[in-house]
């Protein structure tokens, strides 16, 4: 099943179900990002990928045999899992990489440009239409994450970039997900990509010890330049954490997307928002500002309106074929990016009025 065929039939979308998995999706990578940002205080970001993949692949295995759903961990086809588990490896290294050198909240909202590039691409690749509305809702919530950045207040550093290019690479996993891998199982995309964060994670760690860096560069860039750091019965800890809020996370995003248009969804992820300055005042001591808190307030109110309007049935356009006495009517059946066009006229006359 390499790509949708012309006869072949989805699951109907159910649009209701796939905002409350990405909001719960939103949740756990809160706390999933919370708890790495912890753990690359004392680890390299390879380590804690390695770890945490390998864990990951143990946990959906359990979950999948207890559910009765072992045949769907190995993906029904190679391809497009494999480019898309590329695209979030990138996303990940690229985001974690930046967490030590940055507050939570400010990585996170730079790296929520994601939402927006999905609409986008939705609307270029995919055909979905983004309504002006919906556009609308976009740009509040993206008001509301300048807010929270205050890119005024700290001067523009390359570190900003990673969370940026994180986002661009998640926005085109999100869009293969909902185009290529549409009729695929949850648990075997995020097998897929789990493997691949494994591997990556191993292939680096073992990079790092055979050739070690000099303490100067090591220091500059700690989590992306580290070598392999003892393990402690606290990092133990969190790596299982970050395992399950990652499993939880990924499986529930992965399904939302199958579950619904890319567009209509992506503008819910900035819900996430909503947590990251509780976490810096909790755990970081670095209590959220008022401008944070308006923030807050707008990422909130761009997901209430794109989930208010999307709600609403779309109403009936008028059909007006002109006075012409020769009408023709279309037929227009496009695949994804123009692939199979096919195109059918059928003219018909009508009789004059006496």
């Amino acid at each position: 099943m390499a790509a949708p065929t012309p006869g072949q039939q989805f699951a109907a979308d159910d649009l209701p179900k796939a905002r409350l998995l990405i909001v719960l999706a939103m949740v756990a990578f809160s706390v999933q990002d919370l708890v790495v940002k912890l753990i690359l205080a004392n680890m390299s970001v390879w380590q804690m990928q390695l770890l945490r993949s390998l864990a990951c692949m143990v946990l959906l295995v359990v979950v999948a045999m207890v559910a009765g759903q072992r045949s769907t961990l190995l993906p029904t086809q190679w391809i497009w899992p494999f480019i898309r588990a590329l695209f979030m490896v990138g996303a990940y290294v690229f985001f974690y990489v930046s967490l030590p050198m940055l507050s939570l909240s400010q990585a996170s909202a730079t790296f929520f440009i994601g939402p927006l590039l999905i609409t986008v691409l939705a609307a270029v690749f995919l055909g979905e239409h983004i309504g002006w509305r919906r556009l609308l809702a976009v740009f509040v919530g993206f008001g509301g994450v300048v807010l929270i950045v205050q890119p005024w207040d700290r001067q523009f550093s390359s570190v900003m970039l990673m969370p940026a290019a994180a986002a661009a690479c998640y926005a085109f996993g999100v869009i293969i997900t909902r185009w290529r891998c549409r009729a695929d199982p949850a648990f075997s995309l995020s097998m897929m990509h789990n493997f691949f964060y494994a591997l990556v994670g191993g292939e680096m760690v073992v990079l790092l010890e055979l050739m070690p860096v000099n303490a100067a560069a090591v220091s500059e860039w700690p989590a992306l330049l580290g070598g392999w750091t003892p393990m402690t019965l606290a990092a133990s800890a969190f790596i299982i954490i970050v395992a399950i809020t990652h499993t939880v996370g990924s499986t529930t995003a992965i399904k939302a997307y199958q579950l619904a248009d890319a567009g209509k969804i992506a503008p819910l992820e900035y819900t996430y928002l909503a947590f990251a300055p509780v976490w810096d005042f909790l755990v970081f001591n670095n209590p959220p500002s008022l401008i944070i808190l308006a923030g807050m307030v707008l990422v909130a109110a761009g997901g209430m309106l794109v989930s208010w309007r999307e709600g609403r049935p779309a109403r009936p356009k008028p059909q007006n074929y002109g006075e012409d006495p020769w009408v023709a009517k279309r037929k227009l059946d496009k695949n994804l990016f123009g692939t199979r066009v096919e195109i059918g006229f059928r003219l018909t006359r009508r009789k004059p009025q006496y």
